[in-house]
């Protein structure tokens, strides 16, 4: 088997033994279109529901709403560790930046090795992946942490201080990866998946979705992960809690739409490793503000005071872009070549942001209260399962994962009682490769107030939405049409059979996915909904406008002038596996060395596989669609000559290629260096090398006045703790932080994964089995410092071609 290459090996050692069970392609689906005020049954194959996943008649099951992430206290007084084992924890201990080699250390540390060793290589005591190894920290924090303290909002910053010592972050919480026990229908089977926990809930009890994250805009959060999805989990020193994998997964969390440093963004390979913990730092804002004079975005903000406007009135901020503050953002394990697999186990949740014109809209009821019992997070997959009742998946199809049953918020078609009033849905596309189109059974139309991460200028009426994975769209819809005891459907009217592409949009053959129960409304509202929100229904409202209320629109176009560069990226097929620019992602080169905080730069993204679709997705900076195939694509309500859907033109972090399709899109890189990546979110796409780095570096030829590191007389050093990524430098352990410690191992790379630290490597009795050579002829993988197994050649078939 010491020939075996990574899916052989995939293939051997981590596929389930049981049999795949193949649903009914039409569980809870009829031939014809529903509409209000027919019969409310659910049609299904048999009078019993012969057939269906384990016997279960769909929209008998509540569906759940995702809990709120505890906010945890500061605990600057507080002794003691995490209990990331007991669920009654409420501080983060050690304090995030404050670790290290001498156990108070302020501001950013070098991380600590999975196991660490004496001058005679015996192992030291609380380290490792024991339960002790897990208060080391030992991925640390970004290195950026501790230099941009204007991101915290200038009314947090006593609070911050007060509660958490710092003005770096103004919120903390705590996630635990770990295995456990789901239930997908009431009388099925109870399976092992992967969950997210709130570290301050009991062991076990992690949830699918994860716990919600609410924050405020420019209250920068420290959120730690603490990776207990170790090998040996059903051990007595891990609480004995079954990893039923039996194996150490990586994670690396990415923040799917978050203006964030590199170093906390879920990079594909800075992993957070079994039995390890990271320090992610959220910075919960937008980029700073483009100079439209010289074309600039400061690092640390221009020459504004940086003040934050009271309740009621509008920002006064113009340090940062106020077209670009986020909302509906989500979390989801971005760890290289196992992101699939991961995210069909479990590993997603909803994150919110909100925003004084955020709160300003609920107060005049135009919106539902924000994170409250009408503002709800709706993420819908679909998945495959084994004999078993385990979910299914083939880590050797690269095409694109599909199930044959639907799940809302982690429930096979459950049902939601709603009131006869205003809802806001914050849907999520959370499958791997499903193309979606979304409509009301009723064929009323929802009003769209935000796509992906971003809330529109205007709400726009839609009778249906299309959403690839990783797409959100928030939707009002006002039950006060119906009548208590009604029933509506969110149906999925795209045929999709495999993960090339949908077959076509199908009205008169919907899916149910979610049942709505109408209900009277809670005795205690006062009856008072707000404006109906229709089409042209002011939401940010746009760049000059002045919106009657006392605020002024925030939404902006990037110009045309403000374009200094441009780019291609080509996503294609090769050997069996999916490239861009005919080049394999590989997460030590650059596939751009984009300019910081300068300009623009258009962007053609052009789908040249064929038949296949291809959503594609940026980090760091969503981007502007400017045309498809050459047809524009307008910023206008009311003007059909458009390419996009009217909801789909402004501000995305994801835009769909059809086959042949050819978009160009503009883009800026702002705030912080890289790198970041961008790639296909069908997830096997991604995993199998479908995806581009970016390296945004600042401009030598722009000073340190204008890119604002001159503050109250003096002057900040540029920060890029990042080398090179060319492809010949290693990259530094303290930028990763999961390298072992140099001066006791050689070659990191090869200890790292001969301690059976990565996924994607098995055994075969007492030998390991490594996938390096494999990686190797396609210009991917590890460096290393001898160069003997971890080291890539640039001129192999994955580094062809050139970014002009």
């Amino acid at each position: 088997m010491s020939g075996m290459n990574r899916r052989a090996i995939l293939k051997a050692g981590l596929i389930s033994g049981a049999a795949s069970i193949s649903l009914l392609p039409k569980v809870g689906t009829t031939a014809s279109r529903f509409r209000r005020r027919r019969s409310r049954k659910p049609s299904v194959t048999g009078e019993k529901g012969e057939g269906l996943f384990f016997g279960y008649v769909p929209f008998t099951q509540e569906c759940p709403t995702p809990a709120t992430a505890t906010r945890l206290e500061g605990g600057l007084d507080r002794d003691g560790n995490t209990d990331v084992f007991g669920g009654d924890s409420q501080v983060l201990q050690p304090r995030p930046a404050q670790y290290g080699e001498d156990g108070d250390r302020q501001g950013p540390s070098a991380p600590r090795s999975i196991l660490r060793f004496d001058e005679d290589h015996e192992p030291i005591p609380g380290t490792g992946i024991g339960r002790e190894g897990l208060h080391d920290v030992a991925n640390g924090i970004a290195p950026e942490y501790g230099h941009f303290g204007e991101m915290v909002r200038p009314d947090l910053v006593d609070e911050a201080m007060a509660n958490y010592g710092t003005d770096q972050h103004a919120a903390e919480f705590g996630l635990v990866i770990e295995s456990a026990k789901h239930q997908f229908v009431p009388d099925g089977p109870e399976v092992d998946v992967f969950t997210y926990r709130d570290v301050a809930a009991e062991a076990g009890t992690g949830t699918v979705p994860g716990p919600t994250v609410v924050v405020k805009y420019r209250e920068p959060a420290v959120l730690r992960c603490y990776n207990l999805l170790t090998g040996d989990r059903d051990t007595g020193e891990w609480g004995g809690q079954q990893n039923g994998t039996h194996h150490a997964h990586e994670t690396s969390i990415h923040l799917h739409g978050g203006h964030n440093t590199a170093h906390a963004d879920g990079y594909p390979d800075f992993y957070t490793l079994a039995g390890e913990a990271r320090d992610y730092w959220y910075t919960n804002c937008g980029p700073q503000q483009t100079n439209e004079n010289n074309l600039i975005a400061p690092i640390h903000g221009g020459d504004l005071p940086g003040e934050y406007a009271p309740d009621g009135t509008p920002e006064t901020d113009g340090n940062f872009d106020q077209a670009w503050i986020p909302t509906t953002l989500w979390y989801h394990d971005h760890a290289m070549d196992v992101t699939g697999f991961n995210v069909t186990q479990g590993l997603v949740g909803f994150y919110l942001v909100y925003d004084k014109r955020e709160e300003e809209l609920a107060r005049q009821r135009v919106i539902p209260e924000i994170g409250g019992k009408y503002d709800i997070g709706l993420a819908v997959r679909d998945e495959r399962f084994n004999a078993d009742g385990s979910v299914f998946y083939d880590k050797l199809d690269h095409n694109g994962h599909i199930g044959d049953v639907f799940l809302v918020n982690g429930k096979v078609q459950p049902y939601l009682e709603v009131e006869r009033r205003k809802y806001r849905f914050r849907i999520l596309g959370a499958g791997n490769a499903r193309i979606w189109e979304l409509r009301l059974s009723s064929e009323n139309p929802m009003a769209v107030i935000a796509t992906d991460s971003w809330m529109l200028p205007e709400a726009i009426e839609a009778d249906s939405v299309e959403m690839s994975s990783g797409m959100r769209h928030d939707v009002i819809v006002d039950f006060a049409d119906y009548e208590v005891g009604e029933e509506v459907y969110l149906e999925n009217i795209m045929i999709q059979t495999d993960g090339r592409k949908p077959k076509k949009v199908d009205p008169d053959n919907p899916t149910k996915l979610l049942q709505f129960r109408v209900v009277e409304a809670d005795t205690a509202w006062d009856g008072d909904d707000g404006p109906r929100v229709v089409s042209g229904t002011k939401i940010r409202g746009r760049d000059g406008e002045d919106l009657g209320d006392g605020w002024f629109g925030q939404w902006a176009r990037i110009e045309s002038r403000e374009l200094v560069n441009s780019r291609e990226f080509r996503f294609d097929r090769g050997a069996g596996a999916w490239t861009v620019n005919n080049r394999y992602f590989n997460p030590r080169r650059t596939d751009g060395d984009t300019q910081l905080g300068y300009g623009a730069e258009k962007w053609t993204i052009e789908n040249t596989s064929g038949g296949w679709m291809h959503p594609i997705h940026t980090h760091l900076e969503g981007h502007q669609v400017q045309s498809l195939d050459g047809v524009p694509v307008l910023p206008v309500i009311g003007l059909h000559d458009s390419a996009a859907k009217p909801e789909r033109r402004f501000n995305q972090d994801l835009t769909l290629l059809h086959g042949g399709e050819r978009g160009e899109i503009r883009v800026k890189q702002r705030t912080f260096t890289g790198p970041f990546v961008m790639h296909c979110h069908t997830i096997e796409h991604e995993d199998m090398r479908m995806m581009a780095v970016l390296d945004p570096q600042f401009v030598e030829s722009i000073s340190d006045e204008d890119y604002g590191l001159i503050r109250g007389g003096m002057t900040l050093e540029r920060i890029d703790a990042t080398p090179p990524l060319d492809g010949e430098h290693e990259i530094e352990p303290d930028v990763s932080g999961v390298e072992f410690e140099h001066d006791l191992f050689e070659d990191g790379c090869f200890m790292l994964e001969g301690g059976e630290y990565l996924y994607f490597e098995a055994k075969d009795g007492s030998a390991h089995l490594f996938d390096t050579k494999q990686l190797d002829r396609r210009g991917v993988g590890f460096l290393s410092k001898d160069g003997e197994l971890c080291d890539f050649d640039m001129t192999r078939r994955g580094n062809r071609g050139r970014i002009k």
